[in-house]
């Protein structure tokens, strides 16, 4: 007797990659918030983890980076969020200069070309508490031109900055979503709250461009819609 191939679901639900890409300043300026900030990226990585748990259909992949003069450390790299553990002191010390072009223009030319051709939601999160002054590699005109190009792919950036003009510095990278934060215990915990609770209204919104638009360019432009109030309140 012939047998009917097994009938796939239909309506099963796609499953959303999230790309969580945090880009953490490290210089010797953050030493006051130090212990703050590892406790709020940990938050992070622990509400990621949430995320995923209720809604397996996700799959939620960190990317952390903490930079400084020295390094531009990778303490995950496009990392499933279930292998993305607490960070401590180790992983985070802070020292010498600021080469914030350097670090996001790194990052975001390795994740972009780990994810090309994919349809798949990105966020990039820098946080930092002072100006750029030691990049080598990247300079402004060329991290605008960068930024420009993924936000078109239906990339969403935030900028969250201390102790500077952070709207303008924003401005000159072509990043739409802003925060500044007073660097104070309290400051820097209340300005992770607020990034995580953005993080996962994000992450929902994404979920729906993805699912809910069969063409391709029809969800980038749902996504590239929603990314412009990252921060709404």
């Amino acid at each position: 007797m012939d047998t009917k191939p097994e009938q796939t679901n239909v309506n099963a639900e796609k499953r959303t990659t999230i790309y969580n890409v945090i880009i953490l300043d490290k210089s010797g300026s953050m030493t006051s918030i130090a212990p703050q900030a590892i406790s709020g990226v940990n938050e992070t990585l622990a509400a990621i983890r949430c995320a995923q748990l209720k809604d397996p259909s996700l799959d939620n992949r960190v990317t952390l980076v903490a930079f400084c003069g020295c390094e531009l450390k990778k303490i995950y790299d496009m990392t499933p969020i279930a292998e993305a553990h607490d960070i401590s002191a180790n992983d985070y010390c802070p020292c010498c200069m600021t080469p914030l072009y350097d670090a996001v223009g790194q990052t975001i030319t390795h994740v972009h070309q780990a994810t090309t051709g994919q349809l798949v939601a990105v966020a990039v999160t820098i946080i930092t508490d002072g100006y750029e002054n030691a990049s080598r590699e990247f300079d402004g005109k060329t991290i605008k031109k960068l930024i420009d190009q993924y936000k078109d792919e239906g990339w969403m950036f935030a900028y969250i900055g201390a102790d500077h003009d952070v709207e303008a510095v924003a401005a000159k990278m072509s990043i739409d979503n802003h925060m500044a934060f007073d660097k104070t215990a309290a400051g820097t915990t209340s300005m992770f709250c607020r990034e995580r609770s953005s993080k996962m209204r994000w992450i929902n919104k994404m979920k729906q461009a993805i699912n809910s638009n069969e063409d391709e360019e029809a969800a980038r432009k749902e996504m590239r819609e929603n990314n412009s109030d990252y921060f709404p309140f």
